[in-house]
């Protein structure tokens, strides 16, 4: 039984049987209780509805209930509350169909004392509590049993569908396999693939810079060999041949240095693997990139300083020439990173047992995506232009290599890109020494070309020639063409030069001639410039990119005229002719 007192709603329109019944509860020391008094049906359901009414002791006939409606309406709207019928009528029938509907008890006026009533409203209010508590367990222990049922018909259907599942995958087992093997001789022709493709991609990207360093290369050698056909006494003095032809050699040699470079990147074959001096694979990747990120970076106005730290490193096991490979694909990335000025170094060093081969550039940097793209090896990236950056072909030389990967890099504060491989714990081999140039080309081996007939007489002998090219070979060549056809020619060696010569002679040149790609101010710029400073005086473009431009209708502003190297005397009069000279 509660401590707290039972507060009992009394619901009897007849007020001094209220009065009394009132009397009685309130009197009464165990249990105690509190009555709550209502004369009509009405009020006995607004105190029913405020709540807090434990027990309901009820009369039958109310001025505004029916008797048969007046239970009903206790009972549905308190169906948990113990309800007592207090009632005048003694009718069995009633009072056993009253007790079937869930009343507790049923009560006759007059025929109730005090103690009855109290036992009454006692069992009562206990029996109901009971029954309440009773209805809430089966409830519960409903609930939980359609639960647990609900779960169990679940895990069964389950357990169906993963037989059935489990029955189809070892039906399909075998296939899977065949399928595997499949995929996986079809992985490897890809991977061999995608490295060729990367590799001719590297190459398609440097093309414009090889195209540009063989027509430099080309121009001195077709020059002095022109110059020589056309000074049939020269060829008589041995010491004069000589000399030209020395000068030939050299240019010679050059083109055979980045023939090798060219044929040494672009070679199928592999080598074998064994120790492998990094930081002389890193300076051949840094000579075969050079058209890349001096010429052609040159002619598109950048200026890039590319520098290789000097350092001495142990040996690592590897592949030269996919480690060589791997090395130009992060430099020609680093290169895109750059939007107009900046510098990329090239370093090696030891760290933990490995060496550590770094890239650095301060160009425009990557965003947290990209780093990550980069870095995991099954997506690779693309430069915002769409192009490949190379990194799938870097994944796989780093896992042929048991190498490591590791990129730093923000946006607008470059990228530094780590490879890490470990050292060579077996003795090294002794270092190949470096291939012997060339010996010179004896004067009497080189076969006496028949000379050309008498060249025209010299036009324009008074007209000033300002040359801007930065390749010394092509310089010299230029000058003695020139200077024998009798006009005054004043050299620089770029753009920057060129201009002050300009200014000091207070701009008295008929014409100007430039290379395209140039330190300091390239071809471009420098055409604008002596515009701007001399609109009318012709500017003639000659590079090793003048095909390319021919092809492609490109003429930039400033320049009147383009020329492609390698030259001859015939084209160079023949373009003094289209400017007026």
């Amino acid at each position: 039984m509660n401590s707290h007192p039972i507060k009992v709603l009394i619901v009897e329109d007849t007020k001094e049987h209220a009065q009394l019944l009132e009397h009685i509860l309130s009197n009464s020391t165990y249990p105690r209780y509190s009555p709550v008094l209502a004369y009509t049906m009405a009020e006995g359901v607004q105190k029913l509805k405020a709540g807090g009414i434990e027990l309901v002791l009820l009369d039958l006939t109310l001025p505004d209930s029916l008797p048969s409606q007046t239970f009903r309406t206790v009972n549905e709207l308190a169906p948990e509350l113990a309800v007592v019928v207090v009632s005048g009528v003694a009718d069995v029938s009633k009072a056993i169909e009253l007790v079937q509907a869930g009343a507790q008890d049923y009560l006759i006026k007059g025929q109730v004392d005090s103690n009855l009533l109290l036992r009454s409203l006692q069992y009562a209010y206990e029996r109901k509590r009971g029954e309440v508590a009773l209805r809430h367990a089966r409830d519960q222990l409903e609930a939980r049993v359609h639960e647990r049922t609900t779960a169990l018909v679940e895990t069964n259907n389950r357990l169906k569908l993963e037989i059935i599942e489990r029955k189809k995958a070892e039906e399909s087992v075998m296939d899977i396999n065949r399928k595997l093997t499949e995929a996986m001789e079809q992985l490897h022709a890809a991977q061999q693939a995608l490295v060729h493709r990367e590799r001719l991609n590297a190459l398609g990207q440097m093309a414009n810079g090889i195209a540009h360093e063989f027509n430099n290369v080309l121009t001195p050698i077709i020059g002095w060999t022109e110059h020589l056909l056309h000074k049939p006494d020269e060829l008589g003095s041995s010491q004069g041949t000589r000399d030209t032809l020395e000068k030939i050699q050299s240019a010679a040699n050059v083109g055979a240095a980045a023939v090798g470079r060219v044929r040494e990147f672009a070679r199928t074959e592999a080598d074998a693997y064994g120790p492998v001096n990094l930081s002389e694979i890193a300076s051949q990747a840094v000579a075969f990139t050079e058209p890349k990120w001096r010429d052609e970076a040159k002619a598109a106005g950048l200026m890039i300083d590319v520098r290789q730290l000097p350092s001495e490193t142990p040996a690592v096991h590897g592949e030269s020439s996919q480690l060589r490979e791997l090395v130009a694909l992060l430099l020609l990335n680093a290169v895109r990173a750059i939007p107009r000025r900046g510098s990329i170094t090239v370093d090696t060093s030891v760290r933990d047992g490995n060496v550590v081969l770094t890239v650095r550039d301060d160009g425009l940097g990557m965003s947290q995506v990209t780093k990550e793209r980069c870095i995991d090896p099954n997506l690779g990236s693309r430069h915002p232009d769409g192009r490949s950056s190379g990194y799938a072909a870097i994944h796989g030389i780093l896992q042929r290599h048991n190498a490591k990967l590791e990129i730093e890099s923000e946006e607008g504060r470059g990228t530094r890109v780590s490879v890490i491989l470990p050292i060579v714990t077996k003795p090294q081999p002794p270092p190949l020494l470096a291939p012997t140039p060339p010996p010179p080309i004896p004067v009497s081996s080189v076969p006496i070309l028949a000379p050309l007939p008498p060249a025209a007489p010299p036009v324009g002998k008074a007209n000033r020639i300002l040359i801007a090219e930065d390749d010394h070979m092509v310089r010299e060549v230029m000058f003695v063409y020139l200077s024998e056809e009798g006009f005054d020619v004043t050299m620089a060696a770029n753009g920057r030069l060129a201009i002050d010569e300009f200014t000091k002679a207070n701009g008295a040149f008929d014409l100007v001639i430039t290379d395209r790609a140039m330190p300091e101010l390239n071809g471009d710029q420098l055409a604008l410039e002596i515009k701007r400073l001399s609109p009318a005086l012709p500017v003639i473009l000659l590079t090793g990119f003048g095909d390319l431009m021919l092809n492609d209708g490109e003429q930039p502003p400033g320049v009147d005229l383009v020329v492609g190297k390698p030259f001859t005397m015939a084209s160079i009069k023949a373009a003094l002719g289209k400017v007026g000279l």
